[in-house]
């Protein structure tokens, strides 16, 4: 479970934000606030990762309390108006609309798979048969079918059930692997 505080004076922003955190159980939001004081008389236990709104007014603005934050040794990112994730004012990361899989993107959360299981892991979760992924892979759907269970396994040694094609392709789609 990532846990997140945000500091976004935008209203709009806001809500998109709170409202991309909210749809990923693996992500829990600690604390809202429109400026680093008032998240730092709101937040009680340390965020994993702070999202700073990149139009921030301040004072302190945007780049200032990324500084801040940074050097006070937190995991802090820029949101930018279009909800995108970012590691600096006006320098764009991932896509829009992706707040979660973008924080889980940046920190390195997820299991690490082989280029092969990726392979099949794309394939089967964009609807194809195993059969189809492993040929495609250019392996046998014995070694496919390998792959599916160790990727599986090492979702849930990272707390993500993915026991069917359905959680897999949720879970590919949250890693940013599906489009």
């Amino acid at each position: 479970m990532i846990s997140v505080s945000l500091i976004i004076d935008n209203p709009d922003l806001l809500v998109i934000a709170t409202a991309s955190l909210a749809a990923d159980p693996g992500c829990r939001l600690l604390a809202r606030a429109g400026s680093l004081p008032e998240l730092t008389e709101r937040q009680g236990d340390r965020a994993d990762v702070i999202v700073v709104d990149a139009a921030l007014a301040g004072p302190p603005d945007a780049a200032e309390t990324l500084r801040l934050l940074r050097a006070a040794g937190h995991r802090a990112f820029a949101l930018g108006e279009d909800a995108t994730l970012v590691e600096a004012p006006a320098q764009s990361a991932l896509a829009p609309g992706r707040l979660a899989p973008a924080i889980r993107a940046l920190l390195g959360v997820g299991p690490q798979l082989s280029g092969q299981e990726r392979a099949v892991l794309l394939g089967y979760a964009s609807g194809l048969t195993l059969e189809t992924a492993a040929r495609r892979a250019g392996i046998q759907p014995s070694t496919a079918k390998k792959y599916l269970e160790r990727i599986k396994r090492k979702y849930a040694d990272c707390g993500r059930s993915a026991y069917t094609k359905v959680d897999l392709a949720r879970c590919a789609r949250e890693d940013g692997l599906l489009g």
